[in-house]
Formats: structure tokens, sequence, C-alpha cells
């Protein structure tokens, strides 16, 4: 076959994260049309470990997301009221995505609208070559 290769980038190493991961590279983590029997992320061959920083080389986290635009009520509501239909009355939280959908075709994108926090930071690593 021939045409253009694909080309990755393989950051160099930082002395504190050539440890491995303890996960094996098998042969989904090389991408179609790869000539190289290598991870495509990090670099590391089939069947060695991929490199502690590889991208594929997951964990999972929880994130809080923060979001504030207006919405319009009654005028005579009052907070106790306004949090009690989002929270506690029969109004479901999926109606927020198409509240944010028009809020998303009216500014073109959602970032200044929202702030992420970390909840939680899992140490527990995973792999997924996908």
């Amino acid at each position: 076959m021939t045409g253009n290769k694909l080309s990755r980038f393989v950051p160099p190493p930082s002395p504190d994260k050539l440890e491995s991961s303890g996960f094996a590279v098998t042969k989904k983590a090389k991408r179609p049309f790869s000539e190289t029997e290598t991870c495509f992320y990090c670099g590391a061959a089939i069947g060695a470990e991929h490199r502690h920083d590889c991208v594929l080389v997951m964990k999972k986290v929880t994130v809080r997301a923060i979001v504030e635009y207006e919405v319009q009520v009654p005028a005579d509501w009052d907070e106790h009221l306004i949090l009690f239909q989002r929270n506690d009355g029969s109004w479901c939280g999926s109606n927020m995505i198409g509240e944010l959908e028009e809020l998303d075709e009216r500014d073109g994108c959602l970032c200044q609208h929202i702030k992420w926090e970390l909840v939680e930071d899992s140490d527990e690593a995973f792999l997924d070559e996908g």
C-alpha cells in the first residue's frame, strides 16, 4: 500500500514517568495502517507494557459541572418556589438539556456558562485500548 503514512507524536518521557503501567500492549493499541508493532500513543512494543503516562491507561474521576444561565419563572415566585420547582417539584432535570441546547445555539458554545470542579479522584487505573 502506498500513500501517506500516519505519523504519531510520542512526547519524550519524563524521568519519573518511565515506569511501566502493568498493562500489556495488544494489537488494539496499534492504529490502522501503522507499519510499526507498537502502541500508537506511548510507543511501547506489542507484548510489552504500556508506559505509565500512556493515554490509554485510564482512571475514573467524578466531576461537578456548575452551570449558570438565566431562565424564566413567574414574576411572583421567590427563591423557595424557584428552587422547589427545580429540585423537588415535577420539573425533570432532563428538561435542562433542552435549555442548554437553546443556550448553545444562541451563544455558539457553553464554555462561558460552565465551570468544572473535581469532586473525587480515583487512583485505580484500567486499560482502554478501545
